[in-house]
């Protein structure tokens, strides 16, 4: 049976690029089905699950919407986010919880590059000559 290639892609990478039967997805107008050989279109994705099938098995992807693509034999989502085999919660929260680990990141940073900047300062301050 011909298949359809499918490639979810995000501002931090690739998270899904595989052969499927079957792509399923929200759009604003409604859900659309795609198999191989649909016409070329593009459209807005509504955030959600896409359902993919492939050898019989069901997958899904969890988007934060964005764009969706169809070209022949290729089915390309551009999105801000998205979660191989989790539904839109699960995508959320783990998006909540790569925030919140960046945000403790970015103090811990901003306290060491503090003691970098009083540290330079203070070199820079003995270096000059003294009137």
């Amino acid at each position: 049976m011909r298949q359809l290639r499918i490639e979810v892609l995000t501002p931090q990478g690739t998270v899904l690029d595989a052969p499927v039967d079957s792509v399923v997805a929200p759009l604003p107008d409604g859900w659309i089905g795609i198999l191989p050989g649909h016409s070329p279109f593009q459209s807005r994705l509504l955030a959600g699950v896409v359902a993919l099938r492939a050898d019989d098995r069901q997958r899904v992807v969890a988007t934060l919407g964005g764009v969706l693509s169809t070209n022949s034999d290729l089915v390309s989502i551009l999105t801000g986010g998205a979660k191989l085999d989790a539904d839109l919660h699960e995508l959320e929260a783990d998006i909540g919880q790569r925030a919140e680990q960046t945000q403790a990141i970015e103090q811990e940073a901003e306290k060491h590059f503090g003691r970098v900047y009083r540290a330079l300062a203070d070199t820079l301050n003995r270096r000059r000559p003294r009137a």
